[in-house]
């Protein structure tokens, strides 16, 4: 039974790594064409810098203010 699940396994990786070599092909095209070439890919990255950001000091905050509720009502 071992044999088979891991031999399974082997298969479905070997069918994959076509597939995902398949797909990297075409993205650096598209990046350089549109984000690279305009610059555009400078002001994605701060956005998405930000937004992590600002999730990240949300995220804290909340977790303050938590223990702030916690320590309450051991109290």
């Amino acid at each position: 039974m071992r044999t088979k699940v891991t031999s399974l396994l082997i298969l479905v990786m070997l069918l994959a790594l076509p597939a995902s070599s398949f797909a990297q092909e075409a993205a650096p095209a598209w990046l350089e064409e549109t984000m690279f070439a305009s610059g555009k890919i400078n002001t994605v990255l701060i956005v998405v810098s930000v937004v992590l950001l600002g999730l990240g000091g949300w995220m804290f905050a909340m977790d303050m203010k938590l223990r702030n509720l916690e320590r309450r009502l051991k109290k």
